[in-house]
């Protein structure tokens, strides 16, 4: 047998720990010990954890620990717009009694820095000279950014041993008893404090502690146990509960009717822009949404090292209920337990080393025991054969693994269709050999995940020879490559219309000029946009959709009155979005980067084509009302821009924090620049999100592509809309 479970009492081979952190300390397995399968339980929550007797342990521990020495506690107190005016109040418990706080840290968004400093100088100045407080210091998130993950990310920055996590209301609502407990906590190996949720049901405290899968705003806890990448209070508790073998995410704890009386107010808050709801993490009522149900996962990885690259995705994946089989399949190594600070556990098998691999791995998948949905594969010699009719394939190169954690957002839906769509790279370029070859070093960089994706290379009659040699001369390693040329000077318009055409409904079209350049993430961006809003559970709902930009909106080029800055986020903060960081739909066509759906293209060829020939309107009739579009006689996105009016089509956009973008554009001279001052280069230019930084593709709202129904929807000069409003 060339595996087997390590299941009876001869079995040497420790438990392996796995998460997603790179510290780790390998445990030595006995001498001889064969390579085979690593054990690892997978258990889910217990939802009465209060009678058993792990959670009694627990509390008998509690009950005996001590008290945290002074000065070891850290306490990280946000500020937001609402609780500014009453932020002097928030903060003077720290400065006026004694406790073991050493450091507060005031989390704030940028543009309150100075009011929340000016309120800190007026307080620290009422403090007698004579009395110990604690150092305050004020540490700002970008507006518009998630307040949580700001906390979170502030805290995990403390060099202390331990961390009071505060919502912006501070010890309002709670008992004196309840708020000293938390000045000076005991020295627990988890979180604590009088405010939780089990199973999406608040706790209510009292002085007997109670379970819970994750606390909620003020509580302690061990500096140890927060980590940069926990985006909320559930995914930290999350986090802590995976890494126990009681599984307890924290222990409520308070003292006082105050307590319990914030435990029946929250719970029947309904009003989503509450600022207290926003840090508490607004658990009330769960969540809702049609996803795709739990799925049968299959990874196929060489060895160790490869699992640990997919560890994010990997406990993503387990998070969301997913069953996971994993298989090393290529490890000379013998399976050595690794035990770390863990956010979740797995399981896996090896297989002994030999020269015939595939015949084993396809032995061990026969011997499953569940219909398997989807088979991810990292593409290696030994999987070259591995076929299945009734699951997806997913084979991902090996230099591509540590960027695949936006893969993790996908549902089974989603993951099930990631074969289905087709996408082609148009390059449109005449004589600009420079930019040109900038872009293609930019395309050349980036990451395809393992699709194969065509490249058209479109010059124009006038091209010069450097051009076109380069054109020759270029390389395409990730699929077909397509060149033309034309006869006769078409001009910009036909060059860009007619630069791609779609063969199906899953084939689609990324335009791009030569003076664009591309992040090495555009394509992931791309097929996560695709995969949710073509074929995800929202895909009978987004027929209006009819692309994806790679290009952040910093400017709105249609106002009648000219060019004017826009800055989504604060457009959204100051209308109340829910979450200010959400990409959102605008009816503006991107050229500078983006991709174009089958019908709609098809669509527009036909509609250019009418109105060109002013078969149904003369050519000088004004379609869309006051826009600046009208004036653009030479371009096609003057008339993709009245097709979209007349149908009420969007575009989807990014929406990501400084404008970070998947691409730029750098204003090259050409036939619609005539100069590139470095003043309106600049205005134009954008921040490329970079390779190391993948996870930032995950930077949205709930770590995931928001729903389609809940995307914010603005008109041709930037204004919030709706979908019905602009279909009209």
């Amino acid at each position: 047998m060339a595996y087997r479970r390590h299941c009876t009492p001869r079995c040497l081979v420790p438990l392996l720990f796995v998460l997603y952190v790179f510290l780790s300390i390998p445990v030595q397995i006995p001498a001889g010990t064969e390579a085979q399968d690593s054990q690892l339980s997978i258990e889910r929550p217990n939802t009465n954890l209060a009678n058993s007797d792990k959670f009694s342990s627990v509390v008998r521990d509690l009950r005996t620990a001590r008290i945290i020495e002074t000065g070891s506690l850290t306490a990280i107190l946000p500020v937001t717009s609402s609780s500014l005016p009453t932020f002097r109040d928030t903060l003077s418990p720290f400065l006026g009694s004694l406790s073991c706080v050493s450091k507060v840290f005031v989390v704030c968004p940028e543009s309150l820095l100075p009011q929340s400093r000016a309120s800190i100088r007026e307080l620290m100045g009422l403090v007698p000279e004579n009395l110990n407080h604690p150092d305050v210091s004020l540490h700002p998130w970008r507006d518009g950014g998630d307040p949580i993950a700001g906390v979170l990310r502030t805290a995990a920055q403390a060099s202390s041993k331990w961390i009071l996590l505060l919502d912006d209301a501070g010890f309002d609502g709670l008992s004196g008893r309840t708020r000293d407990m938390l000045l000076c906590p005991m020295a627990a190996d988890l979180p604590v404090g009088p405010r939780g949720v089990m199973d999406d049901r608040c706790v209510p405290p009292s002085p007997e502690m109670r379970p819970a899968s994750y606390l909620l705003p003020p509580f302690t806890l061990p500096s140890a146990l927060i980590q940069m990448s926990h985006s909320d209070w559930s995914d930290l508790g999350r986090a802590i509960s995976l890494s126990r073998n009681d599984r307890l995410g924290g222990i409520v704890r308070g003292h006082g009717d105050p307590d319990v009386n914030w435990c029946n107010g929250v719970c029947h808050s309904d009003s989503p822009t509450n600022h207290s709801r926003l840090f508490s993490g607004a658990p009330f009522p769960p969540t809702t949404s049609r996803r795709s149900p739990p799925g049968h996962f299959v990874f196929l990885l060489p060895n160790i090292d490869d699992l640990h690259l997919v560890l994010h995705l990997l406990c993503k994946l387990d998070h969301s209920g997913h069953f996971l089989k994993i298989l090393l399949h290529s490890d000379p190594r013998p399976a050595s337990g690794v035990k770390s600070r863990s956010s979740c556990y797995l399981e896996y098998d090896t297989l002994s080393p030999g020269r015939y691999v595939y015949p084993m791995i396809y032995d061990w998948l026969q011997r499953l025991e569940r219909e398997v949905d989807v088979i991810f594969i990292v593409d290696d010699p030994a999987t070259q054969s591995v076929k299945n009719e009734r699951a997806t394939l997913v084979r991902i190169p090996p230099e591509d693994l540590m960027h695949t954690h936006w893969m993790g957002s996908l549902s089974l839906t989603e993951w099930t269709n990631w074969n289905v769509p087709n996408i082609d790279v148009s390059v449109i370029t005449q004589d600009r050999p420079q930019s040109l070859a900038r872009l293609m070093t930019s395309l050349s960089q980036a990451r395809f995940f393992g699709d194969s994706v065509g490249l058209r290379l479109n010059m124009e009659q006038s091209s010069d020879l450097e051009t076109i040699h380069m054109v020759g001369e270029f390389e395409w390693r990730h699929g077909s490559v397509f060149t033309h040329r034309r006869v006769i000077h078409g001009g910009l318009l036909p060059a860009i219309v007619e630069s791609w055409y779609p063969y199906s409904n899953h084939s689609y079209g990324l335009l791009l000029e030569d003076d664009v350049e591309l992040s090495p993430l555009f394509y992931a961006w791309i097929k996560m946009g695709i995969l949710r809003y073509r074929y995800g559970e929202d895909r009978d709902q987004t027929n209006q959709l009819f692309g994806i930009s790679l290009y952040q909106q910093k400017n709105i080029e249609l106002h009648p009155e000219g060019r004017k800055t826009f800055d989504p986020r604060g457009l959204f903060v100051k209308h109340g979005v829910a979450d200010p960081s959400t990409p959102y739909l605008s009816q503006i066509p991107c050229s500078w980067g983006a991709v174009y759906f089958p019908e709609h293209w098809r669509e527009f060829h036909d509609y250019l084509g009418a109105r060109l020939s002013e078969s149904t309107m003369e050519i000088e009739r004004i379609v869309v009302p006051d826009v600046r579009s009208n004036n653009w006689t030479k371009s096609w996105k003057k008339y993709f821009i009245e097709m979209v009016y007349l149908r009420g089509y969007v575009m989807l956009y990014p929406n990501y924090a400084d404008f970070v973008s998947l691409s730029t554009n750098h204003l090259e001279v050409g036939s619609h620049v005539k100069e590139r001052p470095k003043e309106k280069q600049e205005v134009f230019r954008l921040p490329l999100m970079k390779l190391e930084e993948s996870w930032q593709l995950l930077d949205l709202p709930r770590g995931t592509l928001p729903r389609w129904g809940t995307l914010p929807v603005l008109n041709l000069t930037g204004f919030l809309s709706g979908l019905e409003e602009i279909g009209r």
